[in-house]
């Protein structure tokens, strides 16, 4: 139907039409549903919706395009939209910046939206992950990695997934290209996260605390491990017998515990077994599954058996100090070494060190000893050797420094380290 062929209030009717058929279906009493009705309805109301906020988008972005907000008197088409939908300003311009970019660069991800094929936030992750990609990018290239991404979000991968897998949408291009961009992107993620991180802690006055926090996907997946482990006991275990028992002990009925509920009693306990002598090295024990390449040029990314990615220079960091079993892959995905523990400083080394250091070693920090982690100063992934000679102390954040191309690092002659950003 060409544009000449539409006549007012197709749209509104048509509309009005579908509203008529979902008032109808949301008067099936559910409780005589099928399990696979059920399923096959949920699928269904998941579509509509996405085609519905597609369609709603592209209004937006028409009724921009024509400045229609600002001839009725609104200051923008935001407020003009959100006035209309009972939405936020704020809302209505994430969405409109949505709704421009779909109508302007990203055929590809609008066409699948418009379909019910992807979710808004699916899009909207395809769409901010596209506008990442380097300036080096030509457009067939960004095409071709749209494309990619919204194939995958097709095939049912979420929104979380999906943020995680278009660090490496150039994959389909070039993997060089596509090392280059996944390294950026989560230096520059780490970087953030550093400095959005915050913790919030309040005494209720009945005997319990509670707060919020937000902290860089690395230590969220870390604590999340260790609180999964440290979850209440299964209530049938086996003695030293083998013979199954039953521990009535178990607080709230054992496996009755929900899931949060079993991460605060894993956080209770978490605390309880916290050093009261100071803070030594990282306690995290990690496999790390890395390119022998990637580890010497710094690079692409590491990978966590907790399924989540790092920078080349994260997974340095940790080296330092945690309890890390590297998997380095050669050409081929060849094992070359699992497991190279000679590369962490001993605690008699760390206690050699401790006589000439009382702090962090970078200069004029006060950060005890104690909470610092041993510092490769010739990287080890590139000769350096793991002796007292090399070594120096580091508090968490110059040990992040000391791994962040944006400085150089100096030994002075006081055995102290200066920082300085590099130009």
């Amino acid at each position: 139907m060409s544009v000449e062929q539409l006549h007012p209030p197709v749209v509104t009717e048509l509309l009005a039409a579908a509203r008529s058929r979902v008032a109808s279906a949301a008067g099936v009493p559910v409780g005589a549903l099928s399990v696979d009705e059920l399923a096959d309805g949920l699928s269904e109301c998941a579509v509509l919706e996405a085609q519905v906020a597609a369609l709603r988008l592209a209004l937006v972005a028409e009724a921009d395009r024509r400045r229609v907000g600002e001839s009725l008197g609104a200051t923008g088409t935001d407020a003009w939209a959100a006035r209309l939908t009972g939405t936020s300003r704020a809302v209505m311009a994430g969405g409109l910046w949505l709704a421009r970019m779909l109508q302007e660069r990203y055929a590809a991800t609008r066409e699948a939206f418009a379909d019910g094929g992807i979710t808004e936030a699916q899009a909207r992750v395809i769409v901010r992950a596209a506008e990442r990609l380097p300036t080096e990018v030509t457009p067939e290239q960004r095409r071709t990695a749209e494309a990619g991404l919204v194939a995958k979000a097709v095939d049912g991968m979420d929104p979380v997934r999906l943020r995680q897998a278009a660090r490496r949408m150039l994959d389909v291009v070039s993997r060089e290209l596509a090392d280059r961009h996944e390294a950026t992107v989560l230096d520059a993620e780490a970087r953030r996260a550093e400095h959005e991180t915050w913790m919030s802690l309040h005494d209720n006055g009945d005997g319990t605390f509670s707060g919020r926090f937000l902290i860089p996907e690395l230590h969220g997946h870390l604590l999340r491990a260790a609180l999964e482990r440290l979850r209440s006991p299964r209530r049938h275990a086996r003695n030293q017998a083998g013979q199954e028992i039953v521990d009535d002990s178990l607080p709230a009925a054992g496996p009755g515990l929900s899931w949060t509920e079993g991460l605060g009693s894993g956080f209770t306990e978490l605390i309880e077994h916290l050093p009261t002598d100071g803070f030594g090295p990282v306690a995290a024990t990690l496999i790390v599954t890395m390119d022998l390449e990637h580890l010497r040029d710094g690079l692409a990314s590491a990978g966590l058996d907790a399924g989540t990615k790092i920078s080349a220079g994260q997974a340095r960091r940790l080296a330092c100090g945690a309890g890390l079993v590297p998997a380095v892959l050669g050409g081929g995905s060849e094992p070359l070494d699992l497991g190279m523990s000679r590369r962490l400083f001993t605690g008699h080394q760390r206690r050699a060190l401790r006589l000439k250091h009382d702090t962090c070693a970078a200069e004029g920090c006060e950060r005890p000893f104690a909470w610092c982690d041993l510092h490769h100063r010739h990287p080890w992934s590139r000769g350096g050797p793991t002796d007292l000679d090399n070594a120096i102390p580091l508090c968490g954040h110059h040990h992040r420094r000391a791994h962040d191309q944006a400085f150089n690092l100096a030994r002075l002659a006081s055995g102290e380290v200066r920082f300085t950003r590099r130009r």
